[in-house]
């Protein structure tokens, strides 16, 4: 059972229908029916409160009911609210005591002791301006690594995808025809019965179900009251006019064992039973190109070169669009100089783009991927059109530092250091901002717009223009109330002793680049941005070649910008 489909049986419990509500009234045992499947469940509600449902779930030591004791549960009195507390006693011809009570301690019930509360409803006592919250069991929240996130109302991880999971979610019921709302946690089984498991616990539910007519209801009748008893659980039932109710508790063991659960973290951290993608890729050592598995037993490394396989360092090429994915979700991905990374999910080691455009990483670090990013790059998988990268022949089977110039990397170094010297005439670009800035790996029109745009962003957007007027009239020099950021630049630089010519020289680039931006993600016409797509293909014959010379264009704009305008601020300074 689903979540929404679970919450959607519970709000049918908890309210009744518009219509042919008669039998609903009668029907409380219903709720006995659902908590039975409850607890078979893909997600588990171990929380429930609304006008006619009461579920609270909790955890107690499992060696408390071998057999159950159900008499002894029925001695249990608690509220939701009872945490932990610093107690006083006093009295009883004893000294006065100051002691740390815990929730479980007071409850009355024998087999609970030991146990743990899962949720906790809480409000800021005497302050009335807080509505009352919901908190979560902080051992079981801690142990499942979860992180509370406010727009979800959910306690969340990462998948091995790097997703954002739901594990424990509260949910708000509407207040419908009744003068309070419902409230819902539920929380993946999976999860829940692992930390069972793992704690000697078994789940044991307090329930209620009460059903009558708001304003009619007059009293229960003791002829129609009577007692249910499983090895699982026991209530009390009773009707009314037009009203029923069920009241008891429920016993119930995790789904799991812990053989399952060392299976599974087993699975996770080692390689049983992982699946691995076939690749393309050029197997130097055997002087072939070949098609393989990446799993580890059909490639080898320099130290136990078994005869005849791959090294693991063979190299293996894509197409570029393999890298549109993680441009296009800068807050699920992070693309390095020469790395991409997925959260905490998974990393992927190194890559780089040959003279012909295409990615290229090595078979090892492919099969360190999960089974579907594997998957997803296989779809993009090719055989090479040119050799890798004089870079990564540098860096990576050389093992020296490559002598490559990238214009990009020497740009954001040269903002890094602009961003910690403290200059009113520069604001601070960050590094979130800093990160999505690469070189465009298609051909794709969108793909070169967008990184035109965010080059722009990062360089031209940091100058204050405001704060560059100032500057050029501290120098005596009248700024026109026209001239933008780069005309500012210009005059700047002709004040420090630069000709007009070789000043408007100078910050070209970046008047192109910023021009380039105004028309291609912004107020361009569709027949200009194609007339100058056309233009940046017929002159540089493909997008990165332009965008390269671009960025190297405005490299050397900020180099020359920076040794008059703020002489101490170099690159080496990131």
């Amino acid at each position: 059972m689903s979540r929404r489909n679970l919450i959607d049986q519970l709000t049918a419990l908890s309210y009744e229908p518009d219509s042919k509500s008669g039998d609903w009234y009668y029907n409380a045992r219903e709720g006995v029916d659902f908590l039975a499947r409850n607890v078979r469940s893909e997600h588990v509600a171990i929380y429930a409160s609304s006008a006619h449902t009461f579920i609270f779930g909790m955890l107690a030591p499992a060696k408390n009911f071998n057999p159950p004791v159900f008499e002894d549960l029925e001695r249990m009195h608690f509220t939701t609210d009872r945490t932990w507390i610093i107690e006083h006693s006093s009295g009883g011809g004893q000294p006065d005591r100051v002691f740390l009570s815990d929730p479980m301690d007071d409850t009355g019930s024998e087999s609970l002791k030991g146990g743990e509360k899962l949720i906790f409803n809480r409000s800021f006592t005497g302050v009335s301006n807080f509505p009352e919250t919901i908190e979560i069991n902080q051992k079981l929240v801690h142990a499942l690594d979860l992180y509370f996130l406010a727009d979800r109302n959910a306690y969340c991880r990462l998948d091995e995808k790097g997703d954002i999971e739901e594990i424990i979610k509260i949910t708000m019921l509407p207040k419908g025809k009744h003068p309070f709302p419902g409230r819902i946690v539920t929380i993946r089984a999976d999860c829940l019965y692992e930390y069972m498991v793992l704690s000697g616990t078994y789940l044991i539910f307090k329930f209620d179900f009460t059903r009558y007519k708001f304003g009619h209801f007059s009293d229960w009748s003791d002829k129609n009251r009577g007692e249910e008893q499983t090895h699982a659980t026991k209530y009390h039932y009773g009707t009314g006019p037009s009203a029923s109710f069920v009241n008891g508790f429920m016993i119930s063991p995790s789904t799991i064992t812990y053989d399952d659960v060392l299976a599974k973290r087993t699975g996770r951290w080692s390689n049983g039973g992982k699946q691995y993608a076939t690749f393309k890729i050029q197997d130097w050592r055997n002087k072939r190109l070949v098609e393989i598995s990446c799993a580890p037993q059909n490639i080898t490394n320099y130290f136990d070169a078994k005869p005849g396989l791959p090294f693991e360092v063979s190299p293996a090429f894509f197409r570029a669009d393999v890298l549109s994915k993680y441009k296009a979700d800068p807050d699920k991905y992070t693309i390095g100089d020469r790395t991409i990374s997925c959260r905490n999910a998974w990393h992927l080691t190194t890559y780089d783009i040959n003279e012909e455009g295409q990615v290229h990483t090595y078979i090892i670090y492919l099969s360190q991927l999960p089974y579907e990013e594997q998957l997803y790059w296989q779809a993009f998988n090719e055989w090479p059109k040119a050799p890798i990268s004089k870079r990564a022949f540098e860096t990576d089977y050389d093992g020296q530092f490559s002598t490559q110039y990238d214009p990009i990397i020497k740009l954001k170094s040269y903002v890094r250091a602009l961003d910690s010297a403290d200059l009113e005439w520069w604001k601070a670009r960050g590094d979130e901002l800093i990160a999505v800035v690469h070189l465009p790996a298609s051909e794709a029109p969108a793909e070169w717009a967008s990184e035109i745009m965010a080059l722009d962003q990062m360089i031209v957007e940091g100058f204050q223009t405001k704060a560059l007027r100032a500057l050029l009239t501290a120098k005596g020099k009248t700024p026109d109330k026209e001239w933008g950021t780069i005309k500012l630049l210009e005059e700047l630089l002709v004040v420090y002793g630069e000709s007009q010519e070789d000043a408007k020289d100078v910050v070209a680039p970046l008047r192109t680049l910023h021009h380039l931006r105004s028309k291609l993600k912004g107020h361009g016409a569709v027949s200009e941005r194609r007339s100058l797509e056309a233009q940046a293909r017929s002159e540089f014959e493909t997008f990165r070649n332009h965008f390269t010379q671009l960025a190297a264009g405005c490299d050397a704009a900020m180099t020359r910008i920076m040794s008059l305008l703020r002489p101490g601020v170099t690159p080496n300074d990131a």
